[in-house]
This record gives C-alpha cells, structure tokens and sequence, in this order.
C-alpha cells in the first residue's frame, strides 16, 4: 500500500466510468420508472454522465494533492474541512460550469434551476463518498505503516540484543586467555589463578547481566578493570585511566566498555616504548561519555572486533537520543558514550 487509490491509473480510469453510469441511471430513476428507461435512454446524456464524473474526481484529486503539498501539516479536523470544503466547490463548480455549457452549446437553451440542483446533490454525494473512502484507506495505510515501523524496531532490537549477547561471549578472548592459562600453569600457578580470577569476573558479569538493558559504569569499570588485568598478562603496558567522580548514575548497555577495550586492544600497536593508556572522562555539556586513546594502529584491522563494535554502536540508537561517536583527530581516537539518562519516580506518602 505504498500509493493511495485515488492516484490509482485503473482507479482513476475505472471509476469515472462507473460512476458515470450510476449516476445516469439514477437520475432517469427519479422522474421516471424503470420501464421507462429503454425508451428515454440515450447514449449522449450517458457520455456526459461519465464526463462530469471524471471531471469531478479528477477535480477532487488535485485539491488533494494540493493539500498534500502545501498544507500537510495541518491536524486531522482542519484537514477533513478543509478537504470537504475544497473538493466540494472545485468539483461542484466545475461540474455547474461543465453541465451549462452543455445545455447552453449542445442542446441550445440554458439548463433549468431544478435539473441543475438534481445534479449538484448527486455529486455533492458522491463527493462525500469519495471523502469518505479517501480517508478511510489513509488511515488504514497510516496504521499498516505504523505497526510496520514497530514490527520493525521491535526486529531490530532482537537483532541487537542478539548481537550483544554474542559479543559478550567474546570466543576469541576465551580462547587466548585459555591458552594464556596452558603456558602459564606449569610454572606460575599463582599467575594462573590471577588470570582464572579475572576471567571468571568478566563472563559472570556478562552472564549476570545478559537480560539487563543498562548497568550502571560503577558495575561497567569493575568488569573493565578485570579486563584489563587479564589482557595485561599477554599484551602488558595497557591501562584505563578515569578521572569520574560519580559513577553510579551514569547508565551504560551493558558489555559496553568490554567490547569497546577490546576492540582497541585487537586493532592497536602496543609496546612497552608505545603504551596504550585510555582515558575515561565525561563531557557534562554535551552529555557524553568520553574514552580517549593515542592511535597507533595496526596494519591489519581485528574483523571481529570491529563488527562487534560497530553493533554496539547501533544498540546505542534504542536507548539513546544522541548517537554513539567515534572521531579520530590530532592522532588521537575520541569514542563518545551517549548518556542514558534514568528518571526514578518515588510514590509520595499519604
């Protein structure tokens, strides 16, 4: 339902005709009955007939693309008047213009008070019914394309949320910490136990938050300080640095500091002449969260990572106004945080 009927080519080309004949019969119904029509019908007055329906609906169509151009801003009652109103005396008046000057240069006398009224009642209904019709299948379009848009939104937060929890499972961090583990075992157990430590604290909080739309960075730098201890033990000279001094009411998704390290991590050059050290800070003004690290990339990009980075990315759009940035300027990498702001209502005592 992408057009409307009335911009229809078979619509436009079918209802003329139709209309045209209706209306012709009604109109020898009126004065006469139904045995009477063989003998007083005529080809011509039913030509005429389909003319002026055309002309009435096709006149009713241009006042609605004339409001749909100029005036599609106006509220619903403003614009069922001003539809009415307007498609009524454009196609009134055609047809009174239409229909004289018939009788005037066809028939060769002017058309009477009466038979003229006949016709404008006639297509003054029709004209209603037109109305009628047309918003009926605008609001039924409109509300066919909003449970679209929902439908959709609700698929793309599925996709999301899926995407999330695939990225909190992170195979590949497991299975370099596993590894970590088999080289490390045999000759420092205590080393070992360390990095069991941090990676039990990072797929518990991911397994405990899973179902959990926000945490707040409290629970986020904890999880994020695990991390890096354990990439720590293999890449060694990284380190988040954040200088927050309220961290419980800030809101983030979860996993989102986990997925964002680690892609910097993936995707960076460090050494203990080149540290990775990445600052987190809050801009107040712009309400974001800032985390901020020299470049120094590698010549081969983690695909991994960055797809799970760039799904984080999109997650940010359902939960935030502001997008989710990131800006490389001066050789330095800004990756901006959209805030998710949280109103807590407490009942008042009565």
């Amino acid at each position: 339902m992408n057009r409307l009927f009335v911009h229809n080519a078979f619509f436009r080309l079918g209802s003329g005709l139709l209309f045209g004949v209706l209306v012709y019969l009604l109109i020898l119904l009126i004065h006469n009955t139904v045995e009477d029509i063989n003998k007083i019908f005529s080809n011509e007055e039913l030509y005429v007939c389909i003319a002026l329906s055309y002309i009435a609906f096709e006149s009713m169509r241009m006042v609605i693309r004339l409001l749909d151009r100029r005036f599609s801003d106006l509220d619903f009652q403003k614009r069922l008047i001003a539809q009415i109103a307007g498609s009524l005396a454009a196609s009134l008046g055609l047809i009174s213009i239409a229909i004289s000057a018939y009788y005037r240069w066809a028939i060769g006398f002017s058309i009477g008070s009466g038979e003229l009224n006949i016709f404008l009642i006639i297509y003054g209904i029709v004209g209603l019914l037109y109305s009628i019709l047309y918003f009926s299948h605008f609001y039924l379009q409109r509300e066919n394309k909003s449970r679209i848009e929902q439908e959709t939104r609700l698929r793309e937060k599925v996709e999301a949320d899926f995407a999330s929890f695939k990225s909190e499972i992170n195979p590949d961090l497991l299975y370099e910490s596993l590894e970590n583990l088999i080289l490390t075992i045999h000759h420092n157990a205590e080393s070992a136990e360390e990095q069991i430590d941090y990676l039990a604290g990072i797929y518990r909080y991911s397994l405990i938050h899973r179902h959990k739309e926000l945490v707040s960075l409290e629970e986020e730098l904890m999880a994020a300080g695990n991390l890096v201890h354990l990439l720590n033990f293999k890449a060694h000279h990284i380190s988040l640095v954040s200088t927050l001094s309220e961290t419980h009411s800030i809101h983030l998704i979860p996993g989102s500091l986990l997925v964002t390290l680690d892609s910097i991590v993936r995707n960076t050059l460090i050494s203990a002449h080149s540290p990775l050290v990445m600052n987190l800070s809050l801009e107040e003004d712009d309400d974001y969260l800032v985390l901020q690290h020299t470049l120094n990339d590698k010549l081969i990009s983690h695909a991994d990572s960055l797809i799970a980075f760039g799904r984080l990315q999109r997650s940010y759009s359902f939960f935030a106004e502001k997008p989710f940035l990131q800006i490389k300027a001066g050789g330095e990498n800004y990756i901006k945080f959209p805030l998710v702001r949280i109103q807590e209502t407490f009942d008042e005592p009565v």
